[in-house]
């Protein structure tokens, strides 16, 4: 679902810019733009304020002025937004960050200036990342990310002291302690969104209970398929507070991710039931919760917490078409890839991988090292993208120097999170074209094979998909060669029905094979929420995922439509980062000082 209704054409040297001099002082100008904008904001000015900005210039904003996720798109949204929202909330004490204003030229037609600030409001700390553009008229924002870091009142807290001086180990005190939380956060789901909201929570002083019920924290990773490790490397994935170790490796094993994640909820000493589910969920009329929980399978908890959240990932349920005869098959076995751990009792058959994005790639390419005759089943096109090219392009930003050693990830945070989509989309798109220019080899290497490929959805690469549909690209971890070298056959097309020993093709292919794994992707997050607060509840959430009109993402990280009720999802960096903002907001809501959402 992508319904952004704000697009432009980039303000480049031919279309309304002035390209920046090579001699530009960028601290200089910097300060000259902040002195005026902060004189605007300070003063509650939006007339001001607006004529900063491009005519096309876009205004985003988490927490800090709206508390929401919202994005002001053009003139008339801005000055709506800043004409409503300056009487409440005035900034201050602007100053610069890191990076210094520095002047970035991505392509020969488009340069902008970029500073990054803090400002203080009545209730946050908060940054500002803008990019000005040179126009005929002068100095203009082209886009403004403002977002909330911390509440002024309410920092986070200090580390306990430590001294043993209870009459138990510290090991029995935590047993103690976890056996009886009694959270005003509770989190349905251990994985890294669960983990991160929780140690962000427990920061800001906040009691927090995590309900999961696979054996171990981790398992979520542990339990994939063998094979799998991270498709990008390790630079954006750490979780607050607790790096990875220098020497690390690039690219995670999931297994190794599992560990690390047990380690994580051990040393930030987060509460988790583990072996345990909710068996049921009531609201009362003031919004109160009341949570009955099965507790590892021997005992039944009623909590009452205040706020719940639901952290069990952008995945509802595995999805697997229902195919007619597929009941009737006996030649083989059918499973979905959340079922298949490993291809190695297979090797001598025949497999079948239906479905080309990631899951389906690596699960191929398990085959094909194994020698196992596999066939990868193609219906729609897919995003494929070299990581010698991507990586550096995408994430290049958190990658180590020369020493190994990696940039501040909150300065990197600011940095990565700051386009909004109009921008972030019409950028995507050249980014997409120079990616495809530079693996065209390998492109054609891959169609010559059979393999389709396109650029993405409105032809922005995989940024667009990874914002609607979760899926539908390939970071190519290998692969890729298997399929030019012919060791995983392509076909196009799909399972049109199967007979009690042969798969039948559309347009009556037949085919014979011994395993077929359906990498076909996940229902919609509403299933899980559904399964967990039943369908009364449930009708009340919002559209999950994709992107709505102005530009943000629908009801994740946002209200739910359900009273005290948040869904926490996502890749590893948003996990890191839209955690805290999600505890800021819970904090400030706990506190008593949030401002309603503003919802113009």
């Amino acid at each position: 679902m992508y319904d952004f209704q704000y697009n432009h054409a980039l303000p480049t040297h031919d279309n309304g810019a002035i390209e920046i001099p090579a001699d530009c002082d960028a601290q200089g100008e910097a300060q000259s733009i902040v002195h005026t904008l902060s004189q605007a904001m300070g003063s509650g000015d939006a007339q001001a304020f607006t004529a900063l900005f491009l005519e096309s210039g876009v205004w985003r904003d988490k927490l800090s002025y709206t508390w929401d996720y919202r994005t002001f798109n053009f003139h008339p949204a801005i000055l709506k937004a800043a004409s409503d929202l300056f009487p409440r909330t005035k900034a201050k004490n602007f100053k610069f960050l890191s990076p210094a204003p520095n002047v970035s030229r991505p392509y020969s037609d488009f340069s902008q200036l970029q500073l990054v600030v803090s400002f203080e409001t009545e209730l946050v700390n908060a940054s500002a990342v803008i990019n000005v553009i040179l126009t005929k008229a002068g100095w203009k924002i082209y886009t403004m990310h403002t977002a909330a870091e911390q509440l002024n009142q309410f920092p986070e807290v200090q580390p306990a002291d430590g001294h043993m001086t209870g009459a138990i180990s510290w090991e029995r005190q935590r047993a103690k302690d976890v056996d009886a939380a009694n959270p005003e956060i509770l989190i349905i789901g251990g994985g890294q969104n669960g983990l991160a909201l929780a140690a962000r929570c427990k920061a800001l002083g906040m009691d927090s209970l995590i309900i999961e019920r696979s054996d171990e924290i981790g398992d979520v990773w542990k339990k994939r398929y063998e094979y799998l490790s991270l498709h990008f490397p390790h630079w954006a994935d750490d979780l607050p507070y607790f790096p990875y170790p220098k020497h690390w490796p690039s690219y995670t094993p999931a297994q190794k991710q599992g560990v690390y994640m047990q380690w994580y909820a051990s040393a930030l000493e987060l509460n988790v039931w583990c072996k345990s589910s909710v068996i049921s969920v009531q609201q009362g009329e003031q919004g109160n919760w009341t949570v009955a929980v099965n507790k590892e399978g021997r005992e039944l908890r009623t909590l009452h917490p205040k706020q719940v959240v639901m952290a069990t990932s952008l995945c509802g349920v595995p999805l697997t078409p229902v195919i007619p005869g597929m009941a009737d098959y006996k030649r083989g076995i059918i499973r979905h890839s959340t079922a298949h751990d490993s291809a190695r009792n297979f090797v001598g058959k025949k497999v079948c991988v239906v479905g080309t994005s990631s899951s389906g790639f690596d699960t191929a390419y398990d085959c094909s090292r194994h020698g196992i005759d596999v066939t990868l089943l193609q219906r729609s096109p897919t995003y494929v993208m070299s990581l010698t090219h991507s990586v550096p392009r995408i994430i290049g930003g958190y990658g180590p120097d020369v020493n190994g050693n990696r940039p501040d990830l909150e300065e990197q945070d600011r940095l990565f999170f700051a386009t909004p989509i109009g921008p972030g989309e019409e950028l995507g798109r050249r980014h997409a074209k120079v990616l495809e220019d530079l693996d065209r080899p390998l492109l054609d290497a891959l169609h010559a094979r059979g393999l389709r490929t396109w650029r993405g959805q409105r032809n922005t690469g995989n940024s667009t998909l990874g914002q609607t549909r979760n899926g539908g690209f390939y970071f190519d971890a290998g692969a890729c060669e298997h399929v030019i070298n012919g060791k995983i056959k392509v076909e196009s097309g799909y399972i049109e029905s199967f007979t009690e020993d042969k798969v039948i093709l559309n347009g009556s292919r037949e085919r014979e094979f011994d395993l077929i794994v359906f990498a076909t992707g996940f229902s919609n997050t509403i299933d899980s929420v559904r399964a967990t607060l039943g369908d009364r509840l449930a009708s009340q959430c919002g559209p999950i995922w994709g992107i709505d009109e102005e530009g943000e993402f629908r009801t994740a990280y946002r209200e739910t439509g359900i009273p005290n009720f948040w869904l926490m999802v996502g890749y590893l960096p948003y996990t890191r980062y839209h955690s805290k903002l999600m505890a800021i907001r819970l904090k400030a809501l706990k506190e008593g000082i949030a401002h309603a959402p503003y919802t113009t």
